[in-house]
């Protein structure tokens, strides 16, 4: 067996390059949106559309260019048809009566090669422009998909570090009960405290592991809801790399700037709808128009009684050619042409007030999201403010019981109130990422980087 190092190292490096390609398992936001664009099943289908447009445009354009045909055919007329003649006489026969004669062999051959170029075409002008348009439906298309994308894999990526923050909170919850419950019970067992002051923090610590677990299956279907919108293999672990405390909130966010309608991707694919119904019309129109093609053809016919002559290609061979144009031209069609333009001249006037519907539609959505961004972050600063006076109250609590002067029920209740604090105010924190997003997508600032 003969060693070919070269054809090896080859091997491994395509092998390399696939695990590297296929070993990413953590990930930055923008990183898990870049994996989504290339594995998420509508995100992979949408590029393939892309590209099934770009053949379709490469089709079109093929049309104007010249078309080459040949073809070969071998015949046997094993009953010739007879050609009649009213007077015999001309040929020897009896005058005055039909005579029935062959003209042509048994066998027969035709080889013909022929070359075709359409010269003129007004639909086929026109349908240049409406297939580059065309191309443009399908990018606008795919990048909607794109948007659309980046829009579920953020807010599923929001999702699962909200969750991975709350439950972070939940665990030193139930190690400080943990604590607490443990000076609890050897204050208990000394005769200083009553057993309902011990039993009402392991009630509490009991529904703070409830509320864990809970929380813990939570995160498996937000991992997993990640997992799906970006495309990734729902049976390998992931990491994230950002936690909130990475997450940056920018300030001028929450100033109003003018949308601009040309950002939203629904608002260019309606721009080249328009293109694409005034090209229809157009074409409607060139169909006046004649159109005007060049043929050469060149071939050759065989005859003879032997099969073997047709087949030789010295034998009963006789040459032929010939060059011509031909003119198409539609002079009268019953105005069927005048009234597919009526509706097409319609269906323009639909998009137009789509055009204007959105325009409104967009300047609408953008206000009610930039509304509810600052409703969202005006609630997530109370609920922080909350959230550090409950932490307060908690302390100083812990610092009355410690010193005798306070109850174990006060603790607890602060203890709750605190933990309640804190949902609300990762609630908030949540609600403020997805209404960052909704604002970014009004936008169409949302796949920005």
């Amino acid at each position: 067996m003969q060693f070919k190092p070269i054809a090896l190292f080859g091997s491994l490096l395509l092998l390399a390059a696939s695990l590297s390609a296929t070993a990413q398992s953590s990930f930055t936001l923008q990183e898990a949106v870049d994996y989504a664009m290339r594995n998420n099943v509508k995100a992979k289908n949408a590029n393939i559309d892309d590209k099934i447009a770009q053949a379709k445009v490469r089709e079109i354009t093929t049309i104007g260019f010249p078309k080459v045909n040949a073809s070969y055919g071998i015949n046997n007329n094993y009953i010739i048809q007879k050609v009649i003649i009213p007077d015999g006489a001309v040929f020897g026969g009896p005058p005055g009566q039909p005579l029935a004669l062959e003209f042509q062999p048994q066998y027969g051959g035709n080889a013909v090669l022929s070359v075709n170029q359409l010269l003129f075409d007004g639909s086929y002008i026109v349908g240049l422009q409406a297939a580059r348009v065309y191309r443009e439906l399908s990018a606008k298309s795919n990048e909607m998909t794109q948007v659309e994308v980046a829009e579920n894999v953020k807010k599923a990526y929001y999702g699962v570090l909200v969750n991975q923050e709350r439950m972070l909170l939940l665990d030193a919850s139930m190690k400080s009960i943990d604590s607490t419950l443990s000076e609890l019970k050897a204050l208990y067992s000394r005769g200083f405290i009553e057993k309902i002051d011990v039993d009402r923090l392991q009630v509490q610590r009991n529904n703070l592991a409830i509320e864990r677990d809970k929380f813990s299956r939570f995160q498996e279907i937000f991992v997993n809801l990640l997992k799906f919108q970006m495309g990734y293999d729902m049976n390998q672990p992931i990491e994230l790399r950002e936690n909130l405390r990475n997450v940056r909130f920018e300030e001028n966010v929450l100033e109003m700037s003018n949308v601009n309608p040309l950002d939203r991707p629904e608002m260019k694919l309606l721009q080249t709808q328009k293109s694409a119904t005034k090209l229809e019309i157009r074409n409607i129109q060139a169909g006046y128009l004649p159109s005007i093609g060049l043929q050469l053809q060149r071939g050759a016919l065989a005859g003879a009684n032997d099969f073997n002559r047709v087949l030789d290609p010295n034998g009963s061979w006789f040459a032929y050619g010939s060059i011509g144009m031909g003119i198409n031209w539609s002079l009268f069609d019953s105005f069927t042409k005048r009234y597919r333009v009526q509706q097409k001249q319609l269906e323009l006037q639909k998009v137009e007030n789509t055009i204007y519907d959105f325009r409104n539609a967009i300047n609408l959505q953008a206000s009610q999201a930039q509304i509810t961004l600052k409703s969202s972050y005006e609630s997530m600063k109370n609920q922080e403010m909350t959230l550090k006076l409950s932490e307060e109250v908690l302390n100083v609590a812990r610092k009355k019981y410690a010193a005798g002067v306070g109850s174990s029920l006060e603790v607890i209740n602060a203890e709750s109130e605190f933990r309640q604090a804190q949902a609300n105010y990762y609630n908030a924190v949540y609600d403020l990422l997805i209404a960052k997003v909704d604002l970014q997508k009004a936008k169409g600032q949302l796949l920005t980087k």
